[in-house]
């Protein structure tokens, strides 16, 4: 198999203001939405032996390289993971973090793993049960495959006004780059115009203009 990458419901810990924040990559024994499953000790040999990187999105090149791990608990699939924070990246990110806590809410997180040769097998869903895998890299992403977020798009006029709020509060929260607060604001703007159609603009027909509006508001949350 080549690598795979694979999203589960995470759970972040703790967020340092040095920069540290303890995250937790996947759970053991649980099918996620391809039917799969890290059985127990999975990890272990990988966690003690592997060079993992901290990515953004699973992007591979200098720009998203975003920390590394400074502790790694395979028991528990926790990571203390180090951002370096003469980055803007990571402090724009270190800053999603501490956002996105504040306002009861979690960033999701995904490895990107090989499989160990002779060490998994189909399971009795129809996925893969994998009792070994080499982990390369574990990423910070937007929604996790069982990601509990409620809010996909934009579906009416309340919804919208939610996201405008969220967004104008992700502004003035900590730090962002001048380009990323660029982006944010033609989000805005963007969502403004939807709300600014006909009155008589059905449920349907707003969430229609917002999945053709190209709106990538989900990185800044």
């Amino acid at each position: 198999m080549e690598k795979i990458t694979k999203n589960a419901k995470t759970i972040v810990k703790d967020v340092s203001s040095k920069g540290v924040i303890v995250l937790q990559i996947s759970q053991h024994d649980k099918y996620d939405a391809d039917e799969d499953r890290m059985l127990k000790g999975a990890f272990t040999k990988t966690f003690k032996e592997g060079k993992q990187v901290h990515l953004v999105d699973h992007k591979v090149g200098t720009s998203t390289y975003v920390g590394l791990p400074i502790a790694k608990d395979a028991e528990n699939l926790i990571i203390d993971s180090q951002l370096n924070l003469e980055k803007n990246i990571a402090r724009e990110l270190l800053s999603d973090y501490d956002f996105s806590l504040k306002h009861g809410r979690s960033l999701q997180h995904s490895q990107g793993f090989i499989p160990v040769k002779d060490r998994y097998s189909t399971n009795e869903k129809g996925g893969y049960d994998f009792a070994e895998v080499n982990m390369k890299e574990y990423s910070t992403v937007i929604f996790g495959s069982e990601s509990e977020t409620p809010v996909h798009a934009i579906k009416n006029a309340e919804s919208a006004l939610k996201w405008i709020e969220s967004l104008e509060m992700r502004m003035k929260f900590g730090f962002m780059s001048d380009e990323r607060g660029i982006e944010i604001e033609k989000h805005i703007e963007q969502i403004k115009l939807i709300l600014g159609s006909p009155s008589n603009d059905t449920t349907l027909e707003l969430e229609k203009k917002a999945a053709e509006a190209p709106l990538s508001i989900f990185n800044y949350l």
